[in-house]
Parts: structure tokens; C-alpha cells; sequence
């Protein structure tokens, strides 16, 4: 292209690019200055359980290891036999029952890239590399907080039928229409991050002959390890995702040919949307994950150590409270209580806390202040007390009456599903016990920026001068004591 080539092109870019001609300076002619606000960020980064360093504290481990590995003296004590012996008779000999336990390492990662030329143009607005961080930080700290409640390394494993019963009212299924239904069940993991068990096994049930309003509703005893159900229903053919739920019941209303929207009801619930007809293959589990303090409570420790799917008792304490709400009773919760009571009798301790989803947190403090065990204070008669009240409450502890008064907190965590509640045990005073910190996040290496070499990629978008980078750790979940956690779940 000669110069004279280029002055041509040149005029003609100027041509195309310069405004019409106006009389006088307008607005439209953009002799004006650009005001540029600061960068904002809208996500929410939420972490209680990650942040919480007294309940889980992060150690970086003294030797390097695929697994965390401890061992446990078992509570046999009704097993042992009776101290009173004949005079000049030896005592009995005490029992001892050890396990070995361990639990493996795995790394959680989020990676970044911030190209030269984003940086570039940033600059004196921004640090496009700083932001793009502290970005990458923030979703490897929200991954941290959901794998250290909700992750989980052992199968849900078979889902049982369900039971079904139907009803003439309240729906718009046909009359004398065979309903087939199926359930899978989510693993906390799996209500955050998509995927569930393998579909149950279809039942079947006829609605009545004699109206067109019936019908149907499916239930299951709750699973363990579960905190979400997605139901399937259709023909005898095929059926299609109706819905989740956080109790192991569903009142189904149609009959739909197609798969339907998870609700938009259930707080944070994954945006990946599960399989449109019954799964086959179970994703409750992976083994990029560890176990939480979920999995690592309600599985079994087997004999080599690891936590294995449940088929016995792992001995913590699980409550199925059948999809009834929260009752109050004697100025209390009933299910509270229920875990109180049911903890007590085990093992002789109380919860420290009991983590819950906002919307149990709400119902909690819903019930008692609306009850007539609530107490109400009244502030010194000057003017500005009394014109300045603040309206509402939220109930922060629970008095635990099974432990002579014990006061419990109630923390709230985004990432408990709703319907669950975790009663979180920080002690373990039993003598000799040698328990520091009951729950431990137990690092190879602990939050660490690794950054990649550069290269070179033609032809891509962001494939030229950039840095490529990622933020992540090597950790396990160490839970020293799930024998003095309990889980309830199924609650409506």
C-alpha cells in the first residue's frame, strides 16, 4: 500500500468517525468529560465455616502424605463387664476396641487470566491483574466453605421405591391415570454443585376413576448423607424431572411430558439442572472430594480406615424427622430438643452450635418470639427510648435443658442446606481423650498463587502475551469425634 493509499484511508476513517456538523457546541457533539466510578463487585462471598478458625482451624500438616491418618480407642463401655468381683478374685479385664482412621488430601483450585493488554487498558482505572485475584480468592474461598461442610467421598448408594398414595383434590391429574414415580437423592455436595444418586426404582399408583383433581404423593424414610430428593414422574414409559425438595416427600399435582424448572424457592440451590429424565449413573459422591463434616458423621469408618457408604451405625447421632416442621414444645424446639436429648444419652455432651440455613434460623427465632414463652423488655421511660425501638429478633442461642442448661448457639451457614441441621460438638473433655480441636482443615499446602509459565497460543482470543495463574490448596477435613456430632435431617 503506497502512502498515498494510507492518507486516503486515513481521511475516510476520520470521515465516518466525525460527528454530524451541529450549530454551536451540543451535547451530542461529546465535548464532555468522562466520569468513571470505581470498579464495584457484586458477589457475595460468605464463608462462615471457612473464616471460623476455633471450630476449623487450618494446620498445614507436619509430613507430607496422601491422607491424614489417626487412630481412635472406640466407646465400647456397654460391652465391658461388671466391676464386682468375689474377695481375693482379680477384677475383669477392660475391653479395648481400636480403629485406624484416615482421610485424604484433596486440592481445590480456581484458576485466572488477565491478558498484557487488559492490563493495558486498565491502567489508572484498575489493576486488572489485582481484581482478577482477589476474584479467583474469593470463589477458591466459597469452594472451601462448601467442601468443608458438604463434601462427600462415599456413595448414597441404592435409593429405596417410594410409597405412594393419592387424593381426589388439590391437583389436575386425570382420572384413572397410572402415576410412575422415581426419586434420587442429592448429597449436600450435590444440592450446591448439580448431580444426585441413581434413580430409584419406579412405583406405580392409578388415581381415581372418578375425578379429573387427583394427586399423588411419594415418600421415602430419609437417606443418609442426603439433604435433597429430585423427583421423577411420568408414564410407564419415561419420567421427567418434576421437581427437588428438601423433605423426602413430594405431593405431585400433574403429570408433565416434559422436564420441569428446579425451583427457584430453594436458597442457592445449583443452577445446573439435574438429568430431564430418571439418572442412572450416581454422581452423590466423586473422589475429588473429601469428606465434610456431613459425610465424615453419618458414614461408616471401615476397618482400613476410610469412611465408607453407611450400613451400620458410625454412631453419631441422625434424626429423620419426617418432614414435620418445627414445633414448639415447653417453651422449646422440638427437634432441637430431639438432637439435645439424643446426644445427651449417647454421649453425655452438648452441641457448641448448630449450623442451619437461614431459612431454619428464621423459623427458630419465629417460633419462640412468637410464643407466649417469649419475654419482652421494656426500655427506660425516656422519650428516646421509647421513639426509637428496633423491631424484630433473632434468637442466637438455645439453652440445652438435656445438659442441666447449657446455652448453644445458632449460626446460620449459606451453605447448609435448607431442611438439615448440623448440632456441631467444638469438645470432647472425656479424660485422656487428647482432643485439641475435634474438627481440623488439615493442609498440605494452604491457599498458595501458582503461577504458569507464558506461551504462546495464535489464532485464540486471550492466546497471546498474558498471565495464566491459579489460586488453590491441598486439604482434608479431619473430624476426631463423629460420635459426638449429630445430623437431622427430613425437616420440613
Amino acid at each position: 500500500m503506497s502512502m498515498t493509499d494510507i492518507e486516503l484511508l486515513s481521511q475516510e476513517t476520520l470521515q465516518i468517525l466525525r460527528k454530524a456538523q451541529t450549530s454551536g457546541i451540543l451535547v451530542s457533539t461529546g465535548v464532555q468529560g468522562v466520569d468513571l466510578s470505581g470498579l464495584v463487585s457484586l458477589v457475595p462471598v460468605n464463608v462462615p465455616a471457612r473464616n471460623n478458625t476455633s471450630a476449623f482451624p487450618r494446620v498445614i500438616a507436619g509430613e507430607g502424605s496422601q491422607t491424614a491418618t489417626w487412630r481412635s480407642l472406640l466407646n465400647i463401655n456397654s460391652q465391658q463387664t461388671d466391676a464386682a468381683v468375689g474377695i481375693d478374685y482379680a477384677g475383669s479385664m477392660t475391653l479395648f476396641d481400636e480403629q485406624d482412621v484416615f482421610a485424604p488430601y484433596r486440592p481445590l483450585a480456581k484458576a485466572g487470566r488477565v491478558t498484557l493488554d487488559a492490563v493495558a487498558v486498565a491502567r489508572n482505572y484498575a489493576d486488572a491483574l489485582a481484581v482478577a485475584e482477589l476474584q479467583v480468592l474469593d470463589q477458591l474461598f466459597i469452594m472451601q466453605d462448601l467442601h468443608i461442610i458438604n463434601s462427600q467421598n462415599w456413595s448414597l448408594g441404592t435409593i429405596s421405591t417410594p410409597t405412594l398414595t393419592t387424593a381426589t383434590t388439590g391437583g389436575t391429574i386425570a382420572a384413572s391415570t397410572a402415576v410412575y414415580v422415581k426419586v434420587a437423592a442429592r448429597s449436600g455436595a450435590n444440592y450446591f454443585l448439580g448431580g444426585n444418586s441413581a434413580a430409584s426404582s419406579a412405583a406405580n399408583l392409578t388415581t381415581s376413576s372418578a375425578t379429573s383433581t387427583g394427586t399423588v404423593t411419594a415418600s421415602i424414610s430419609a437417606v443418609k448423607g442426603a439433604v435433597a430428593y429430585d423427583w421423577y414422574v411420568g408414564t410407564s414409559g419415561t419420567q421427567y424431572y418434576y421437581t427437588t425438595t428438601t423433605v423426602a416427600s413430594v405431593t405431585i399435582t400433574a403429570v408433565y411430558t416434559v422436564a420441569q424448572a428446579v425451583p427457584t424457592t430453594l436458597p442457592l440451590i445449583s443452577a445446573n439442572a439435574p438429568a430431564s429424565t430418571a439418572p442412572t449413573a450416581d454422581t452423590s459422591y466423586s473422589t475429588n472430594w473429601y469428606n465434610g463434616i456431613l459425610a465424615s458423621t453419618l458414614g461408616d469408618y471401615g476397618s482400613t480406615g476410610p469412611v465408607t457408604p453407611v450400613t451400620g451405625n458410625s454412631g453419631a447421632t441422625f434424626i429423620d424427622n419426617g418432614g414435620n416442621v418445627p414445633a414448639l414444645s415447653g417453651g422449646g424446639i422440638d427437634i432441637l430438643d430431639k438432637i439435645n436429648d439424643d446426644i445427651w444419652a449417647s454421649v453425655q455432651l452438648s452441641p457448641t452450635a448448630y449450623m442451619v440455613n437461614s431459612l431454619q434460623g428464621d423459623e427458630i427465632s419465629k417460633l419462640i418470639l412468637g410464643s407466649s414463652s417469649a419475654t419482652t423488655f421494656l426500655p427506660p421511660t425516656d422519650a428516646d427510648a421509647r421513639t426509637n425501638l428496633a423491631g424484630g429478633g433473632f434468637v442466637g442461642r438455645y439453652v440445652n435443658r438435656a445438659a442441666g442448661g447449657v446455652p448453644v448457639a445458632i449460626e446460620v451457614h449459606p451453605r447448609m442446606a435448607p431442611g438439615t441441621i448440623f448440632a456441631r460438638c467444638d469438645r470432647v473433655p472425656f479424660p485422656g481423650s487428647n482432643i485439641g480441636s475435634v474438627f481440623e482443615v488439615r493442609c498440605q499446602y494452604d491457599t498458595m498463587r501458582f503461577d504458569y509459565a507464558a506461551n504462546y497460543t495464535a489464532g485464540v482470543i486471550g492466546g497471546g502475551p498474558r498471565y495464566d495463574f491459579e489460586i488453590r490448596s491441598m486439604e482434608t477435613l479431619v473430624n476426631r469425634a463423629p460420635v459426638a456430632q449429630a445430623v437431622a435431617t427430613n425437616i420440613g
